[in-house]
């Protein structure tokens, strides 16, 4: 009973800062703001938004592939669905709790392809390594072509962080994960030592962290370099693709450059950091960088509400089949069909 409050607890705590936000936005609009922002619901072309999420898919795939190649030198090479659907289940456990699906993604590895935890949460770190230099990189592009445009908005909402998503959430988010994991922690080894002794608990500290560095060890190891690099572009061209794509749906976005969309990629990304799945952050987080590109506030909020409701609809709607999809290609033979193998 209580591991299920504390699950409860967690859910209402990540989600209630997302929830804020959006009672917030939705309370600052006029009536006349309130109308436009339906009409440019009901006007926006839906096949430029549905195109999206497809492209979200292909980028899952890639995402998948490139992990492949990183477990292959650890000595593990997990089937191709197996992977994808765990990728799908990764960003589906996201929007309820953060990081939660980094950690479920290796779980279902590990069930369902023998794959060590520690090996492939090593692997998952370097993913993030590198996704954290792409980002970076997309960033420093921007700074370049964009400078004069983007500096007023990082100075401003950056830099000295007066921005309207209140930042304590989002610490204190961070800080009851910490402090979970560190609870799950100290418990794991109080019960070790409890049960084993001190010496068991130093071999299992021994054999985690090697299995761990072996998956930090794997990105010098790959056997094609040359395809990690190729997927990891094509992860982050896919993702610019979303947004870019996404432009077409309303005549007032349409005609937004490919540098408005990695504006968008950019800084949007950080929503997605402040609450469970951007709920509330991202469409104001794209309201304020359309801004700078001449887009109406009101059209600015529709547009990244409507986009942020189909990537998320799509995130739903992926996880839970995969979810079913992976019991179905792991199912257990019954007992009747092994004897008829026999």
């Amino acid at each position: 009973m209580r591991k299920y409050l504390v699950n409860a607890l967690k859910l209402l705590i990540s989600l209630g800062l997302g929830v804020a936000l959006v009672v917030w936005f939705i309370n600052k609009m006029t009536p006349d703001e309130r109308q436009q922002t339906i009409d440019a619901f009901k006007r926006a072309n839906y096949f430029w938004i549905a195109l999206a999420p497809v492209v979200g898919f292909i980028s899952n795939y890639f995402r998948s592939e490139r992990w492949r190649m990183l477990l292959e030198p650890t000595g593990h090479k997990p089937r191709v669905w197996n992977t994808f659907f765990s990728v799908m289940v990764m960003y589906f456990l996201n929007l309820f709790f953060p990081r939660l699906g980094e950690v479920s993604r290796c779980g279902v590895l590990a069930r369902y392809e023998n794959v060590p935890l520690d090996k492939s949460i090593g692997t998952m770190v370097v993913e993030r390594l590198v996704d954290l230099v792409s980002i970076l990189l997309i960033g420093g592009f921007l700074l370049l072509v964009e400078y004069k445009r983007l500096f007023g908005y990082f100075d401003q909402y950056v830099i000295h962080k007066q921005t309207g998503v209140p930042p304590a959430g989002n610490d204190f988010t961070k800080w009851v994960v910490l402090i979970a994991i560190i609870v799950v922690m100290l418990a794991a080894a109080a019960y070790i030592q409890y049960k084993y002794g001190f010496k068991r608990l130093r071999e299992i500290i021994k054999e985690r962290l090697i299995g761990f560095f072996e998956g930090l060890k794997s990105i010098k190891d790959l056997r094609n370099p040359l395809g990690f690099i190729g997927y990891s572009i094509l992860i982050w061209v896919c993702y610019w693709l979303m947004i870019y794509l996404s432009f077409f749906s309303l005549p007032e976005t349409s005609h937004l450059s490919v540098y408005a969309g990695m504006a968008c990629l950019f800084i949007g990304g950080f929503a997605f950091v402040a609450t469970p799945g951007g709920i509330g952050a991202y469409p104001f987080v794209i309201q304020q960088v359309l801004l700078l590109y001449g887009v109406d506030a009101v059209i600015g909020g529709a547009f990244g509400s409507v986009v942020w409701a189909a990537q998320t609809a799509s995130v739903m709607l992926g996880g839970v089949i995969s979810l079913i999809l992976l019991a179905i290609i792991n199912r257990e033979p019954s007992l009747k069909e092994v004897t008829l193998k026999t």
